[in-house]
């Protein structure tokens, strides 16, 4: 019991002096001025990432942010009637970062995520759609560490 106490004790203080700051903690500090967007693919997967990212527009100088998103829904495997059982959502962005006409950096993101069939269209729809959101989400995410580092 006491060298837990002790081994909690020198993490706490190693932390709390080591400038240890979460990743997150500064998300509105992408210091990163784009001079101009281009987006291609699922219109609405670069609006959600553009915005969840505030990322500064400067007309005058400053990088060129490419986007390219594709959805896929497709069906994994199927009831003994033949009617969709599992599905897959799949959300793939690649992103590059241009500096006159030099690809600065470049990377692909995807996420995916199965899930089961809802008898209920309606409850299906929405389902799709926040689980759509989840992995835009999640990819915005990733896409913000990479820009940070």
């Amino acid at each position: 019991m006491i060298i837990k106490q002790k081994f909690l004790f020198l993490l706490f203080f190693i932390l709390t002096n080591c400038n240890y700051e979460a990743i997150y903690s500064n998300k509105n500090d992408l210091n990163i001025l784009i001079k101009n967007f281009q987006l291609s693919g699922n219109q609405n997967i670069n609006r959600n990432i553009v915005s969840s990212l505030k990322l500064k527009e400067n007309k005058k100088s400053g990088y060129q942010l490419k986007l390219l998103s594709n959805s896929n829904l497709e069906v994994v495997s199927r009831s003994s009637t033949g009617s969709a059982a599992i599905y897959r959502s799949t959300i793939t962005v690649e992103l590059s970062l241009i500096k006159q006409d030099e690809i600065i950096k470049q990377k692909k993101f995807s996420s995916s995520f199965t899930y089961n069939n809802i008898e209920n269209k309606f409850d299906l729809t929405q389902y799709q759609k926040n689980i759509e959101l989840n992995l835009i989400n999640k990819i915005t995410e990733e896409i913000f560490i990479f820009l940070n580092t």
